[in-house]
């Protein structure tokens, strides 16, 4: 079998997760919508779960290598954090975003389903510490993990909002109100 088969898969799964949830979508429908064989999903993955932890795990590498690429050249903190904001509304804009598939997972499987949702809370831990890293240029550390924090709760506010309204802007004003804490915690 193919490694382009399984991908074939985890990429036909991405999109009927982003769109339907992981609960609404059964084994059968992925099948059907890949073209594939039930063998052959399952000689890549042992079951759904597995599929799922691969999708999250796929999504996981591709948005954080997408988000360095954003900040190479940037040298001032400030427009490091911003440029994170900036491709949140990047990904706003996109024909495909459904949504977080981080936070589906953690709403549908909870945190006492580490197998699924420890993929989820490994990328919010990245990117709060990663902004919180790019403000300790700025502040002093326990601020810095603080405003990080902070600032992941606008994403996430940010990231449901236009999910529900359709409008990649929320990202711009979730950067407006973090640009105001930012000058609140230098000053």
């Amino acid at each position: 079998m193919r490694a382009s088969k399984r991908q074939l898969v985890v990429d036909k799964a991405t999109v009927l997760f982003s769109k339907h949830g992981f609960q609404a979508v059964g084994v059968d429908w992925i099948i059907d919508d890949s073209g594939v064989a039930r063998m052959t999903l399952y000689r890549h993955f042992s079951g759904k779960d597995d599929l799922i932890r691969e999708v999250l795990l796929q999504r996981y590498a591709l948005i954080i290598g997408s988000i360095e690429v954003r900040l190479q050249g940037l040298e001032v903190p400030e427009e490091r954090v911003k440029a994170i904001f900036d491709w949140y509304g990047d990904w706003f804009a996109t024909p495909e975003f459904a949504g977080c598939l981080f936070e589906r997972a953690l709403a549908e499987f909870g945190t006492e389903y580490p197998k699924v949702s420890g993929v989820a809370i490994q990328y919010r831990d990245k990117m709060t510490s990663w902004m919180a890293e790019l403000l300790g240029d700025l502040m002093p550390a326990p601020d810095a993990k603080h405003l990080g924090e902070v600032f992941m709760m606008l994403l996430d506010g940010a990231t449901v909002t236009a999910r529900a309204a359709n409008d990649p802007t929320p990202a711009s004003q979730a950067w407006a109100a973090a640009e105001v804490l930012l000058r609140s915690t230098k000053t």
